[in-house]
């Protein structure tokens, strides 16, 4: 049963993770959510959904805090106020608190090589022979339209000589791409794709995810294990300069023409004409701040308001 399984398994769990730690310093940072993890499968089915729990709401009234989920010094101690400009960096301030952020995994092909070899020419496919595929994981995204269906991705630039992006020199090159959602089953794969790989190099091959040529608009390929894929046209392009007149960061806005769903997510029984897809079975995956991703955890249904 889960409960003997329990405390079979619990004590093999800690020890290993507790020795993995001891031996590898560079992930103590992130011991805490893997004891997490590891409590989450032990008890998984025996823990009560979080929101089962929640204090009674009435409208017009402050809500109650729960003491059970909110921290126990809420709103009695310091108070930080926090002005950008002044900080060394606000990066880890913003991915920890905008948290979680649903991930782009976005796939892009280059434009063609300005001169093709003999062996290229010789090849049948000479797009692919003649352009980088690449792939790579970006979590400053979100949908903002459905009428039409629209996205943005925020491109911050790399290095201390603020170079572009790959997929971001891609897009602005082809003006199309395919944004990919990342689910658990492949999220090792989809991460290890976010390398600082040379530009030459192809993540698809280095990560083993599955290259599809099926795309019906645009002529980058999409990733065979992800369940939902959005093929994207650039729609506009905002450039983003700091207090000092530096680029860093492209904001991509993009119209998605294409929409890729795989039937076993689709919810069953649906209108095709008004298509949805099951979240509990695309199982997506979220970034919070470190390298630390999420699943969907606990749900609740809240009908909106009658007012």
């Amino acid at each position: 049963t889960p409960h003997s399984l329990s405390f079979c398994y619990k004590p093999i769990i800690m020890s290993d993770l507790i020795a993995f730690a001891v031996s590898s310093p560079e992930v103590v940072g992130s011991l805490g959510f893997a004891l997490g993890v590891a409590a989450g499968v032990v008890w998984k089915g025996k823990r009560p959904n979080v929101f089962a729990r929640r204090p009674k709401f009435t409208p017009g009234q402050a809500p109650t805090v729960d003491p059970q989920t909110a921290p126990p010094q809420l709103g009695r101690g310091q108070h930080h106020i926090f002005n950008p400009s002044e900080l060394a960096s606000a990066y880890n301030l913003m991915i920890s608190t905008c948290t979680p952020r649903p991930i782009a995994l976005v796939s892009t092909r280059s434009k063609p090589k300005t001169s093709i070899s003999d062996d290229d020419k010789n090849n049948n496919n000479k797009d692919a022979v003649s352009c980088i595929d690449n792939v790579a994981p970006f979590s400053y995204f979100n949908v903002v339209a459905h009428d039409p269906p629209m996205l943005t991705i925020g491109f911050c630039r790399k290095g201390r000589d603020r170079q572009q992006k790959d997929s971001l020199q891609n897009i602005l090159d082809t003006r199309e791409f395919v944004v990919n959602l990342m689910s658990e089953w492949y999220l090792d794969a989809a991460n290890h794709a976010c390398g600082n790989f040379a530009n030459e190099v192809d993540e698809f091959v280095e990560s083993g995810l599955q290259k599809v040529e099926d795309c019906q608009v645009v002529r980058a390929p999409r990733v065979g294990q992800a369940a939902v894929a959005y093929e994207c046209r650039l729609h506009q392009v905002i450039p983003v300069t700091n207090d000092d007149g530096q680029p860093t960061t492209e904001i991509v806005v993009a119209r998605i023409v294409r929409v890729h769903v795989d039937d076993a997510v689709v919810v069953p029984d649906v209108d095709l004409s008004k298509p949805q897809v099951d979240t509990t079975k695309l199982k997506p995956i979220g970034r919070l701040g470190g390298n630390i991703y999420t699943s969907l955890g606990d749900l609740v249904d809240i009908p909106r308001p009658k007012v």
